[in-house]
């Protein structure tokens, strides 16, 4: 900080504080994070007296891109964007901003003709301009994210120490509390960026459905599980479901919509993993450490280094092989079969299971130490019978896979069949599901519909097996007038308050009712936040 009482000509310390001001208002307030940094900046580039100023987003590190999210004075847009690229340009200098970048250490350059710094910065040589230019550093990853550039000229008002001090105190308050921004406004950029690319990609994994529950697993997705696995050794998730439910579907997603998708998915099935074989099939092994060990292995830990491990029913594990994954879940490091050295490995590890776990550990089963580890981040995912609204949406999925797959065209199911499809329990969930499009598909007239006749010659159990009572509202059958209108409206409400991310006034505006309505909705529905 500062070593004087009176601020050098051309500074103003009441900016300054008011530019400090801007940042703490933050902390107590939900307003617009990037709108307060832009207006803290210019009270601190008038406080530092800059007649040129410019605040550069680190948008990516390898290679370096930058991008200019506010500016102050007098900078023509071929310096601007000559600061983005790096390239030399008169009257500013984007080699220092480069260089600040680089060693993430401030820097100051004083009048030319007080000192010989022109050398350094060959876009200022023969003008008489004084630099400052600091980096604001995200905390927890100690990384730059932005970097200030502050510019003036004349003798008198020439930057110094003290002024690097300033600006090192008020880069570092910026990055405290504007951090987080930049680091979600990043992950929320690549995440689209990784969409619109498996966009184009006909396997692209995808989470079907506008039930409230769908809605709320792919939002949680978004918020925070895929945010999860973008860090170094990650805490290990957890998939919880009966069969069928999409478990192995969520762990593709996860790994297609991660930091971690261009390096390797490694699914395993632990039910295939004998005891005595756990240690070399997780840890991998050296050639001729055992009977059959033929060749150097790696490892199912090693193979998914850097990406994704998806160990599928884990509850069948013995446990002598939980302890052998509780010690690589406590210190990421493994040791293959025949070998002493330890080796690091990065790898997020999901783990899927349709059992009771707590149970398990009361029956001895499952060792409560190993559950303890990754009980914490779990996704539960639901049944098909409690969200029969996402039955319609499915169906027509993959009847129209099956139709490309098979190359037939049927006119899609009947309102009978649709209706019937609907209202059945699918005790097996989507895979139950998926396979009885399948079976129809084949079995369908090219041309013709699939209805109720079809339905009772391929899979006459779903005719005949006890509707399902929460279909019911959907269908309008069995069901009064008052409790179909209710149960559609219970639907719809859910739905887009987590479509508005439980945002009371989004859902209510999307579905053009009054205030004092909606909430009598909330109220007659009993929906939470109707109070």
């Amino acid at each position: 900080m500062p070593t004087g009482t009176s601020p050098p000509s051309g500074r103003s310390y009441h900016q300054l504080l008011h530019a400090m001001n801007e940042i703490l208002a933050v902390l107590s307030s939900d307003g617009d994070p990037e709108a307060a940094l832009c207006a803290s900046f210019t009270a601190a580039s008038q406080g530092f007296g800059a007649q040129k100023a410019l605040l550069l987003r680190v948008e990516e590190q390898a290679p370096l891109r930058l991008r200019a999210i506010h500016t102050h004075g007098k900078l023509a847009p071929e310096q601007v964007r000559a600061c983005e690229r790096g390239e030399s340009v008169r009257g500013v200098s984007p080699s220092v901003i480069y260089r600040v970048i680089e060693t993430g250490v401030p820097e100051l350059i004083e009048d030319p003709r007080l000192h010989a710094d022109a050398s350094r910065t060959p876009s200022l040589e023969g003008f008489h301009f004084s630099v400052l230019c600091a980096p604001i550093r995200d905390p927890l990853r100690d990384a730059v994210l932005a970097v200030i550039y502050l510019q003036n000229s004349g003798l008198l008002e020439a930057y110094g120490e003290d002024d690097r001090a300033w600006l090192a105190a008020y880069a570092t308050a910026v990055g405290r509390v504007f951090g987080f921004h930049f680091r979600q406004e990043r992950q929320e950029r690549e995440l689209r960026d990784r969409l619109e690319a498996a966009a184009a990609q006909d396997d692209a994994p995808e989470i079907l459905g506008d039930s409230a529950h769908t809605q709320a697993l792919r939002r949680a997705l978004h918020a925070t599980f895929l945010p999860a696995l973008d860090v170094e050794h990650p805490e290990p998730i957890l998939l919880l479901g009966e069969r069928g439910t999409g478990k192995d579907l969520i762990a593709r997603y996860l790994h297609a919509f991660s930091a971690r998708h261009k390096k390797p998915l490694v699914v395993v099935n632990c039910a295939e993993i004998t005891d005595e074989l756990a240690a070399a099939r997780f840890f991998g092994h050296k050639k001729g450490s055992f009977t059959g060990a033929l060749s150097d292995e790696p490892g199912f830990f090693r193979a998914a280094h850097g990406g994704v491990l998806f160990l599928d029913e884990i509850g069948e594990l013995s446990l002598r092989a939980q302890a052998h994954l509780l010690r690589v879940l406590e210190n990421h490091t493994v040791v293959p079969v025949g070998q002493t050295r330890e080796h690091p490995v990065d790898v997020a590890v999901l783990l899927a299971t349709n059992h009771d776990l707590p149970e398990a550990v009361q029956a001895g089963t499952l060792r409560a130490d190993f559950h303890d580890r990754f009980r914490t981040l779990a996704i539960h995912l639901s049944p098909l019978r409690e969200r029969p609204a996402d039955i319609p949406i499915l169906l027509e999925h993959f009847r129209r896979h099956h139709e490309r797959k098979h190359k037939k065209r049927t006119l899609g199911f009947t309102p009978e069949a649709l209706r019937a499809l609907t209202s059945a329990a699918w005790p097996g969930n989507v895979r139950d599901l998926a396979r009885a499009c399948a079976l129809f598909v084949i079995h369908a007239q090219a041309g013709a519909p699939i209805d109720l006749a079809l339905l009772e010659r391929c899979l006459p159990e779903v005719l005949q097996g006890t509707p399902n009572p929460k279909a019911g509202p959907l269908l309008w059958d069995g069901v009064s007038l008052r409790d179909a209108v209710r149960g559609f409206e219970r639907e719809l409400i859910l739905a887009r308050l987590e479509r508005h991310g439980g945002s009371l006034k989004g859902a209510r505006e999307s579905l053009g009712v009054s205030k004092a309505t909606f909430f009598r909705y909330l109220r007659g529905l009993g929906i939470g936040g109707g109070d």
